[in-house]
């Protein structure tokens, strides 16, 4: 029986990828190693066919509504970081989607990527027990919902950033600050909102159930309850807005009741996307550093996928507040 990389693999303990990188005497693989593994190619005979080594890639699964995707930028920068380092280190890209698990899984099987980064964190427990049992290593962006040691992810310290985004806001004078997160109840608007919550209870200002609201881009959505609040006396002079998108609807809506941003209004938004930048006027807003995520993404992909045997990590990429016009000291 011909002897293969997986046989050099087990017996050498690495993975089939670091043999085909061995071979191809990849700079990312340590000089000890590749002796080790050359060592056992030596011992079994092993003679290899450049032309017949297999491709490097990993596959990007995005999240089951693609319109998340067309309408968000923010998955699109990530992406780019995402591409960035994967050109950098010699793996290509397979792109997956499917609304179900039935999809996702039939493409992961076509795809047969060594490693795979999910756009998303609520992934499926269907999928997730696939991935688990098949040994296929695989990263998620976000926060995973179920926290073990067999999570591997790169996310935002959103509760952190929530947090910031109301210190900031206080910080020039408000006290009287609402939030506005997204109708889907994404981990990542709820995370914000606890941020929010501790920073509004921490500065010992009154935490009101009618100054939090959600908002969706759906053109069949109707938003009467944030424009009465916005109508009110006791109307928040400031709302931190747990994505730009939705910080664009609010100063449309500030308008709408004859009131303007940051004039009356102040808002602190999240992602800084060409919206924040593009918004009248243009916005002040958490940068999550999505471009960022994606390369760390890579990254962490990479050496699990290089390294089988890594516990897995949590990663955290920093945040940044861009400060423009749209919030005002009161």
């Amino acid at each position: 029986m011909a002897i293969t990389i997986k046989d050099i693999a087990k017996k050498a303990g690495v993975s089939p990828s670091t043999v085909s990188r061995t071979i191809n005497n990849h700079y990312s693989i340590s000089e000890e190693t590749k002796a080790k593994i050359r060592a056992v190619m030596d011992e079994l005979g092993y003679v290899y066919d450049k032309s017949h080594l297999q491709t490097h890639t990993i596959g990007v699964v995005f999240p089951r509504s693609m319109v998340d995707v067309y309408e968000n930028p923010f998955y699109l920068e990530i992406v780019r970081g995402i591409s960035y380092l994967c050109n950098k280190e010699h793996y290509t890209l397979n792109l997956i989607t499917g609304a179900d698990f039935r999809e996702i899984k039939t493409s992961i099987e076509i795809a047969n990527c060594e490693g795979y980064i999910f756009l998303y964190a609520d992934i499926n427990e269907a999928l997730t027990h696939y991935m688990v049992e098949h040994e296929i290593p695989y990263i998620v962006i976000g926060k995973p919902a179920m926290q073990s040691v067999t999570s591997l992810s790169v996310d935002t310290d959103n509760v952190q950033a929530g947090y910031e985004a109301v210190k900031y806001l206080i910080s020039k004078g408000h006290k009287k600050i609402g939030y506005i997160g997204a109708e889907k109840h994404a981990q990542y608007a709820l995370d914000r909102r606890i941020g929010y919550t501790q920073a509004i209870t921490e500065a010992g200002y009154p935490l009101r159930d009618n100054y939090i609201h959600t908002l969706s881009s759906s053109y069949t959505y109707s938003p009467d309850d944030i424009l009465s609040l916005l109508r009110s006396e006791n109307c928040p002079t400031a709302f931190v807005v747990c994505d730009d998108i939705y910080a664009v609807i609010m100063t449309r809506l500030i308008d709408e009741v004859g009131k303007r941003v940051p004039d009356d209004i102040s808002l602190i938004s999240f992602n800084n996307s060409i919206f924040a930048r593009l918004a009248n006027p243009p916005l002040t807003t958490i940068d999550v550093n999505p471009n960022q995520l994606g390369m760390e993404a890579v990254v962490q992909i990479v050496k699990h996928i290089e390294t089988p045997t890594m516990f897995a990590t949590r990663t955290i990429v920093p945040f940044t507040i861009r400060k423009r016009q749209s919030v005002k000291s009161v």
